[in-house]
C-alpha cells in the first residue's frame, strides 16, 4: 500500500504531532507514504527525522494551481492507493484531483469544531469526493452527521500520544530551573496557540483570584499566536506580569510538562484537546472546559475536573478544588492513565 499525505499547516500543534505518529507507525510496518507539506512550514524538520519521501509545496489554498500540479506529477510518479488529507484545504486541492479522474481514493482528517458548510465547495469536497472521514472525537463526528454527511462514512479514531520516556518523568528540577520557578511553587501550565477558540484571556482572569488564595502559584502560558500582545497587555493591566512566565513556542513538550503540577486548559471549542492527553501521559491532573470533544476524555470527577467555557469564575473554582483535593486529583491521574493504555 502507498499512501500519500498532504498537510497544509504552517505551525506544529496537535495535527501535526499526529500526522507525525501515524507516518513513523506506518513506515515501521511497511506501508509506502510520501509526504506533501507547506513549504516555510515547521514540519519539514520534524517531519524529516522519519527518512520519508517528503515534497514542500506552496498549498495556500484550494485552488491553487502549481501546488495542483506537482500533486498531480506525484501522483504519477508515487502512484498512491490512498491520498490522506490533514486538513480542509488540502482536502479541496486531493477533492479537485480526484474529480479529474485520478481514481484514488481519499481519506480526510477532521480535527477542528467548524461548521463544514462555511465552505460553498463542503458538498463537492466531503459528500462527492471523501471516501471516509476521520473524524478526532464522537463530537465532531455527530457534528459532520448533523451537517449532512452519511454515518457510515465517519469514523471516529481519537487521538495518539506517545509514550513517556522514563527520562523525562525524572526532569521536573531541569523542567523547573528552565521554567524559573522554585520547587516551593505550584505551577500551572496552559498550552496552545493564543487564538480565539483557546480561551487564554480568560484564565488570566481568573488567575486574578486564584494568585490571590494561593501566593505560591506560578502560571505558564506555553505557546505563540495573533493573540500573543493582547494577552500580554492583559497581564500588564491586571498586573500579574511578574507571576506569569510566557515561554513562547515549545517544539518539545515532554522537556517542560515535568515542570507542571496541574494543567489548565480554557478552550472555548474543542475538537478534542491533545494537549489533554499529553499531561495525562505524564501524570500531570487536568482542568479544562466542558466543551466540544473535551468532556470524552476529562469525565468530572474522574479523570479531571470541567468548568464551564469561557468562565472565569468556575476556572478559579476547579483550580482550587484541585489543589484543596489532591488525594482526588492524584486518584484521577492513575484513573486518567488507564484509561490511555486501554483505549
Amino acid at each position: 500500500m502507498r499512501i500519500l499525505h498532504l498537510d497544509s499547516g504552517l505551525v506544529w500543534r496537535g495535527g501535526q504531532q499526529q500526522l507525525y505518529y501515524l507516518a513513523d507507525g506506518m513506515r515501521k510496518i511497511g506501508v509506502g507514504q510520501f509526504l506533501a507539506i507547506r513549504e516555510g512550514s515547521f514540519q519539514a524538520a520534524r517531519l524529516g527525522e522519519l527518512n520519508l519521501p517528503i515534497m514542500e509545496l506552496n498549498l495556500s489554498s484550494e485552488f491553487d494551481l502549481r501546488s495542483l500540479f506537482a500533486l498531480a506529477r506525484i501522483i504519477r510518479r508515487f502512484q498512491p492507493q490512498i491520498i490522506h488529507a490533514h486538513d480542509s484545504r488540502t482536502l479541496g486541492l486531493a477533492a479537485v484531483l480526484r474529480a479529474t479522474g485520478c481514481g484514488i481514493k481519499i481519506v480526510a482528517a477532521r480535527r477542528v469544531p467548524f461548521s463544514i458548510r462555511h465552505n460553498p465547495l463542503w458538498k463537492f469536497k466531503y459528500s462527492y469526493q471523501t471516501n471516509r472521514v476521520i473524524a478526532v472525537s464522537n463530537y465532531i463526528r455527530d457534528l459532520l452527521i448533523r451537517e449532512g454527511l452519511q454515518q457510515g462514512q465517519v469514523e471516529v479514531v481519537y487521538d495518539a500520544v506517545d509514550k513517556i520516556p522514563v527520562e523525562s518523568k525524572t526532569h521536573r528540577a531541569s523542567s523547573r530551573q528552565r521554567l524559573g520557578v522554585s520547587d516551593a511553587e505550584f505551577v500551572i501550565g496552559c498550552v496552545g496557540q493564543f487564538t480565539s477558540e483557546k480561551g487564554q484571556e480568560f484564565l488570566i482572569q481568573a488567575y486574578t483570584e486564584i494568585l490571590d488564595k494561593y501566593p505560591d502559584c506560578r502560571l505558564a502560558l506555553v505557546g505563540d499566536g495573533d493573540l500573543y500582545e493582547k494577552c500580554q497587555k492583559l497581564l500588564e493591566r491586571l498586573r500579574l506580569r511578574h507571576s506569569v512566565i510566557l515561554t513562547g513556542f515549545v517544539s518539545d513538550l515532554d522537556t517542560l510538562l515535568p515542570a507542571v503540577d496541574l494543567l489548565v486548559h480554557p478552550a472555548l471549542i474543542e475538537g478534542l484537546g491533545s494537549v489533554l492527553l499529553k499531561a495525562m501521559a505524564h501524570g500531570i491532573p487536568v482542568c479544562a472546559s466542558r466543551t466540544g470533544g473535551i468532556p470524552e476524555l476529562v469525565i468530572e470527577g474522574e479523570t479531571g475536573f470541567l468548568f464551564p467555557p469561557g468562565n472565569p469564575k468556575g476556572i478559579a473554582q476547579a483550580v482550587f478544588r484541585a489543589r484543596r483535593e489532591p488525594m482526588l486529583a492524584n486518584q484521577q491521574v492513575e484513573c486518567a492513565l488507564s484509561r490511555i493504555r486501554s483505549n
